[in-house]
């Protein structure tokens, strides 16, 4: 009996130190998850700490002024669309398809002219919305450049860092490649960025910008097109006006039908649209033509420190191929072939690097982001 008895102590002795070890065991392994919780949180907030110790978000006024920017998105493609739908109805629903639908000697010019008209909004929308859907060319994720020799690292350091190949983002805290720019509004680097854009809501950059022009152009098209075809009407408006004051017409006699002084009014505000819309994009068709000619973007045109002659002038010609293409059949169009998706890789310098992960991505980055933090101001901790 005593025998079995000890025998009892002894096995629950044994399911305690069991379950005591389990216990530990549990203990030991919540404890750590924990600290890998911890220290992947941590891992996450280097990155944004990095970005504030080296002075990268620290203009108030700008960031304020990006977030309006950022909060206009819906309301400018809504504008857009009005605007079109203006014109639209002043021209086809108002004056072109009346005459169209009666016949006649002008219906066959009428019918031109809708045809001319119609292909154009077409086209304008089409490359509007690739242009605001179209992601611009963001910088993939832990992209590193190529390693410098060391002849190259002494000439790299004579030079500023917007001519370096070897370019880092302080606001980012992270590697870009040549000719790439961080967007305030965006809150990100953008390849070869030429700008902001609130009309498309959206950066202007490397995948993006034959849709940008190609939007500028066809609108231009388009507006001087519509101001053609209201011209006439324009001028009737006010020959009207001009007859009615020296008939002497008065009172009731002068009064015009609510839906025709409607039609009138429409058609008056559609043509001073167009007018306007088509000279300031004049302007800017001039601008954008120039730059894509000597292969430069608006913000290199504004650099202080641009280097001339321009580096990446390679003539006129193949300057132009560079953003529309080699084939010509697509000049016209919204869209990329896969040949020149692989050539923008070149372009914007994403095949001077490779993509690394985690660590090894971490400690590419930290030479640079100890040199920025040495130089900020703000680096105090």
């Amino acid at each position: 009996a005593i025998s079995a008895v000890l025998s009892d102590r002894a096995t629950a002795s044994t399911r305690v130190d069991a379950d005591e070890s389990t216990a530990d065991m549990a203990s030991s392994t919540t404890t750590t998850t924990t600290t890998s919780m911890r220290t992947t949180r941590t891992t996450r907030e280097v990155d944004r700490d990095a970005v504030k110790t080296m002075g990268g978000d620290c203009n108030v006024f700008s960031t304020r002024a990006c977030d309006a920017c950022r909060a206009l998105g819906s309301v400018m493609v809504l504008l857009v669309i009005g605007i079109v739908g203006l014109t639209y109805y002043a021209t086809v629903v108002v004056v072109y398809w009346p005459v169209v639908e009666a016949g006649g000697e002008d219906a066959s010019l009428a019918t031109g002219a809708l045809i001319a008209y119609h292909v154009l909004v077409f086209m304008l929308l089409w490359s509007y919305f690739a242009c605001v859907l179209t992601e611009a060319g963001g910088v993939p994720a832990g992209w590193t450049p190529e390693p410098e020799d060391p002849e190259e690292a002494e000439a790299e350091a004579k030079r500023s860092n917007s001519e370096k190949r070897r370019r880092f983002c302080k606001k980012c805290s992270a590697w870009k490649p040549r000719r790439t720019h961080h967007c305030s509004v965006c809150k990100r680097c953008v390849l070869k960025m030429d700008h902001h854009c609130v009309w498309v809501v959206n950066c202007v950059g490397a995948y993006n910008y034959k849709f940008f022009l190609q939007f500028l152009a066809y609108t231009f098209l388009a507006t001087v097109l519509d101001s053609i075809l209201l011209l006439s009407n324009f001028i009737d408006f006010f020959k009207d006006v001009e007859e009615s004051q020296s008939s002497g017409v008065t009172g009731s006699e002068a009064e015009v039908d609510p839906a025709e002084g409607t039609q009138l009014a429409v058609v008056f505000v559609t043509f001073i649209v167009s007018v306007a819309f088509s000279a300031s994009l004049l302007g800017f068709l001039v601008m954008h033509t120039n730059l894509i000619l000597s292969n430069m973007t608006t913000i290199e045109m504004y650099e202080k420190k641009k280097t001339l002659p321009w580096k990446y002038d390679l003539g006129k010609f193949r300057n132009f191929k560079q953003v529309f293409g080699e084939n010509v059949f697509f000049w016209f169009f919204p869209v990329h072939t896969t040949t020149q998706i692989e050539k923008l890789k070149v372009i914007t310098g994403l095949s001077e690097g490779e993509c690394l992960d985690g660590d090894a991505y971490s400690r590419a980055c930290e030479p640079e982001r100890a040199r920025f933090s040495v130089a900020s101001p703000h680096a105090k901790n």
